[in-house]
């Protein structure tokens, strides 16, 4: 680990430590954070080719019959060296169950996902773009999901700053339209 990374999780809140060790965990680069727009933070990692740009939020209220739950996230991702954009992701805190759909409810509107481990994607980039537009458009995002002890969980997520979060990364990875 950098001196940098050292020096930032000690300086830093415990919120700010959890998001750039989630970030650095799954991309293995190291973060800079753009900008917190109230419940949403913009960040970029590396450079060129490996330039991958994140929207991330924590859900305000996280409910379930659970003893232990790591951490939670919901994650909008540009890959621009592989031409992904919008890539919407949840990382649940627990192991999903296989086979099974997380329900996310935005404003009037509901998607499934599909899970690996620990987190759960959208079907198909169209989906991540409808995800995308209706988290601009909203207030509040639920996300209903079963561990795979077959606890479900019920997280709500504030959607304030998503939209600027995102504008952010846009710029951050020259996002076009």
């Amino acid at each position: 680990m950098s001196i940098k990374i050292m020096i930032f999780l000690r300086s830093n809140s415990f919120y700010k430590i959890v998001i750039l060790s989630i970030l650095l965990f799954f991309f293995n680069l190291e973060s800079k954070e753009l900008a917190k727009f109230n419940d949403w933070t913009a960040f970029a990692e590396g450079e060129g080719k490996n330039l991958a740009c994140m929207a991330v939020s924590k859900p305000k209220k996280a409910e379930g019959n659970y003893s232990r739950r790591g951490d939670i996230f919901a994650i909008v991702t540009h890959l621009p060296g592989q031409n992904k954009w919008n890539e919407f992701s949840i990382v649940a805190g627990y192991n999903f169950q296989p086979n099974s759909n997380p329900d996310v409810t935005i404003g009037d509107m509901k998607f499934q996902l599909f899970t690996s481990g620990s987190r759960a994607w959208s079907f198909s980039p169209s989906e991540d773009d409808k995800i995308v537009k209706f988290l601009k458009n909203s207030m509040k995002m639920k996300v209903v999901g079963t561990s795979s002890r077959g606890t479900i969980t019920n997280d709500t997520y504030s959607l304030v700053g998503f939209s600027k979060a995102y504008q952010k990364i846009n710029e951050a990875c020259n996002k076009k339209k």
